[in-house]
């Protein structure tokens, strides 16, 4: 690009920062009110507050996780959709060091999460004393550091090369942005297979799934594609991302979404397959909680609301073009995500129980973690300028040519 089109980027850019503002106040100012809450519920039920806790990092978290990968994937293979959005995907990657400092509480509260942090159970379950040499205490958390110091590492190359391509007309940056890629997105699979076992499978240290991990990385995924749907939409209407996010690449985003729709629902019913068809106790026990008074309610909801209605709507090129449906269908897969993961962790804590009614800190925590989360998702959107300057991959000039012909024949 030349330097007055990169002025011009960088100025319609700037011209968004006291949206992005707004949008900041506004995230603080709920957050304060979530963190109001979220004290009374520490001071009152500390047990609950752990549980809850877990449940909105493990959801929050997910989401700077899915920015990385989908960042990751883009790099790698390329593409004008990542062209589009890729500032967004940097700046949802750029959070982890706040769920670094959010994950602290599960550290804390590890004695109250999991069963096999307890000395006099584990003294008397052989099944325990087996896993003991990898689900012990120390090792949990020198593990929760070096995956955020993984994750990390890779975010900070990341953007620090897209800060030098921005500034100059080399290629280098562009090349050592794909040659981290491919390794990074092994690493990125190791690591997130290790940390859904840490964080959430061994809540039930019993029950094991080989396809479990898989699941909450495309959930992952998934997450950042419906956020990342919901985000590109609305800046579509403004400078300098209109020529980008045209008509076929919000398109795009609804096609990947369907993909990890297909994905989840796939790897979900494969587990349930194998586990209910080879009948073991120690794993089948876990979906027959699941599948049982208000839990199955919840189960049926997410065949519906995380799979069918996304597919039936999704799968539909018309359909998908049109931008409020699409928006309720990312909005609504965002929901979704929350409520998966509140009935894959919830009935750990149950007893056997079948109620599924979610206590009050099961929504204000996640909403509290979540207002956090926008508040520094949105200080780094507006820190940068939202089209990648010096990409060789990519002609914005043309691109914006044809956006505008698609625009004028569509």
């Amino acid at each position: 690009m030349n330097g007055g089109l990169n002025q011009q980027l960088l100025s319609q850019s700037e011209a968004l920062a006291p949206r992005f503002a707004r949008c900041r106040r506004v995230a603080l100012v709920a957050a304060l009110a979530g963190l109001a809450l979220t004290a009374l519920g520490y001071m009152t039920q500390p047990e609950q507050f752990f549980r809850s806790w877990l449940l909105g990092f493990a959801y929050w978290v997910s989401l700077t996780l899915g920015c990385l990968m989908v960042l990751l994937i883009h790099h790698l293979a390329g593409g004008r959709w990542g062209f589009a959005v890729r500032r967004i995907l940097e700046a949802g990657a750029r959070t982890w060091p706040l769920m670094l400092i959010l994950g602290l509480p599960v550290l804390a509260g590890l004695h109250d999460l999991y069963h096999w942090t307890h000395t006099e159970v584990v003294a008397e379950d052989e099944i325990l004393q087996h896993k003991s040499p990898f689900l012990n205490t120390p090792f949990f958390v020198v593990r929760y550091f070096l995956y955020f110091a993984l994750w990390g590492g890779m975010v900070q190359l990341l953007h620090r090369w897209s800060k030098l391509q921005d500034e100059q007309a080399e290629t280098w940056p562009t090349r050592r942005m794909q040659v981290l890629s491919g390794p990074g997105l092994v690493l990125f699979v190791l690591s997130g297979t290790l940390a859904g076992v840490d964080w959430i499978m061994s809540l039930e240290p019993h029950w094991f799934s080989t396809i479990f991990s898989a699941i909450y990385i495309i959930g992952q995924g998934l997450a950042a594609w419906a956020f990342v749907a919901v985000v590109g939409v609305s800046l579509s209407r403004h400078e300098p991302l209109r020529a980008l996010l045209s008509n076929e690449r919000l398109r795009d985003l609804g096609t990947f979404m369907l993909g990890f729709v297909l994905l989840w629902a796939y790897t979900s019913f494969s587990q349930l397959l194998i586990i209910w068809a080879g009948n073991l106790p120690e794993e089948i026990t876990w979906y027959y909680t699941r599948l049982s008074g208000g839990w199955l309610h919840l189960g049926y909801l997410l065949i519906g609301f995380h799979f069918a209605v996304p597919f039936l709507l999704m799968i539909s090129s018309r359909l998908k073009s049109r931008l409020r449906i699409l928006v309720s269908v990312a909005c609504g897969l965002l929901v979704m995500r929350l409520l998966d993961l509140y009935w894959i962790s919830a009935p750990a804590f149950q007893g056997g129980q079948a109620s599924a009614a979610p206590h009050w800190l099961d929504l204000v925590i996640p909403f509290f973690i979540g207002c956090l989360w926008l508040f520094v998702f949105f200080g780094h959107l507006k820190s940068r300028c939202l089209v990648p300057l010096n990409d060789p991959r990519f002609d914005f000039t043309a691109l914006a040519a044809e956006t505008a012909e698609e625009d004028h024949h569509g």
